[in-house]
């Protein structure tokens, strides 16, 4: 009977570590997927909206001062330019994009994207007009004109910039630390190159999941192109 029930008990030990091995590396399959599905979604939607990156001047003839470049903004975790998305025959303007990974404090490692449309699809004598959306003031037209997602939570950024720029020889573009593209670097962007790296925050934690996508910028080579054959 002693025999027996020792045995019993080895049987049921082994089964219960079994069980707790078992449920330990599901948890970590689902967060592994979490984090693949979490990434994936980031750069294709960040992709997207980066292969529609243009100059104003690009969508209309009507403007002679629109000297702006595509991008505005060019730092390691944050990059603003100008997108022609969501306009059909150029009826809304170009919108400013905007997406900014959070690296310390509160909201650390959240991606942020934020869309905000010209005041007006007719431009001023020197380009689109923005209103300050975000200032405390700010009207409910002007606020409306603003759209902001949060895109992922647990993106790294100790692992490196999560945006790199290239110009038209391959060569990388680099910023200076906490500081951003000179114009005259941002009006050499011809690719941007994407690095996401994604950790649940699950309880179960597993290495972070990494997508690399390098984007080349159409509407930056139509430009390129053109100067060419100019």
């Amino acid at each position: 009977m002693l025999i027996s029930m020792t045995i019993f008990s080895v049987l049921l030990a082994a089964v219960g570590t079994l069980t707790i091995g078992f449920m330990r590396t599901n948890a970590q399959s689902i967060s592994r997927q979490d984090q693949v599905d979490s990434a994936r979604v980031v750069v294709a939607t960040m992709t997207k909206t980066l292969r529609t990156a243009v100059m104003p001047s690009q969508l209309t003839t009507t403007c002679t001062l629109c000297t702006q470049d595509a991008f505005v903004l060019g730092r390691d975790f944050a990059v603003q330019f100008y997108a022609n998305v969501n306009n059909p025959g150029n009826t809304v303007g170009p919108s400013r994009v905007t997406y900014t990974l959070t690296t310390s404090g509160v909201g650390a490692g959240t991606l942020v994207e934020k869309v905000q449309v010209p005041d007006s699809n007719v431009p001023a004598a020197t380009g689109y007009v923005y209103c300050d959306a975000e200032a405390s003031g700010a009207p409910a037209a002007c606020r409306n004109r603003l759209k902001s997602r949060t895109l992922a939570t647990g993106v790294q950024s100790d692992t490196g910039a999560i945006f790199a720029y290239y110009d038209r020889t391959g060569a990388r573009l680099t910023p200076p630390t906490n500081g951003t593209l000179t114009a005259d670097e941002l009006k050499r962007v011809l690719a941007v190159e994407l690095v996401v790296s994604v950790q649940s925050q699950n309880a179960t934690k597993v290495d972070p999941t990494t997508y690399i996508q390098r984007v080349t910028l159409p509407n930056a080579q139509a430009v390129l192109r053109q100067d060419e054959e100019d």
